[in-house]
């Protein structure tokens, strides 16, 4: 572990070695690719593997709902979210064991597919978001898990050099609107 500055506040942060972002990397977008793979998968297949790639409050919340539909019965209509990620990796804990993603999401669209006959009924187009995940390593099974769910960012995230400054009036121009 190193300490590094960034960000605009050029407040410190832990980093790990290359390798280890590597492979928080790849195992974020191993369980994005999961959930993207197995959504119509029975609610017993999913209970199964899920702790394969989640663990703490996410995995908890996924068990809930999975618990949910074991009651209730699947919906008619499951959402399937397919994006092109960037990801970024950021924020290490000291120890090493935890961290924060951060994925970029571009071309955002929700399938809906129904649940019986696993066919797709819409496509919505859901625009481009950010989100912060934290991930926690797994030391016997020897990989990164999301772990909770931190945040969506607000648009334009990132991007904040190259948007234009507002200007502040004191006051209201005299000529106005369609009074002018």
């Amino acid at each position: 572990m190193r300490r590094v500055q960034a960000g605009v506040a050029r407040a410190a942060e832990w980093m790990a070695p290359d390798e280890v972002v590597k492979q928080v990397r790849q195992d974020y977008l191993a369980a994005a690719r999961w959930l993207q793979d197995h959504m119509l998968s029975s609610w017993q297949a999913q209970a199964k593997d899920a702790s394969m790639v989640f663990s703490g409050a996410y995995l908890k919340r996924f068990q809930a709902i999975l618990t949910h539909y074991r009651a209730a019965g699947f919906p008619r209509g499951i959402g399937v979210l397919r994006a092109d990620h960037e990801v970024t990796v950021r924020q290490f804990s000291e120890d090493g064991e935890r961290c924060l993603v951060v994925d970029q999401q571009a071309q955002r669209r929700m399938a809906t597919y129904d649940a019986r006959r696993h066919e797709r009924i819409a496509t919505q187009d859901l625009g481009d978001c950010a989100v912060v995940f934290q991930m926690r390593y797994d030391p016997v099974m020897e990989r990164w898990k999301i772990d909770e769910f931190i945040q969506e960012l607000p648009l334009g995230w990132g991007r904040h050099r190259a948007a234009r400054r507002i200007r502040e009036l004191s006051r209201m121009p005299t000529e106005i609107g369609r009074d002018h």
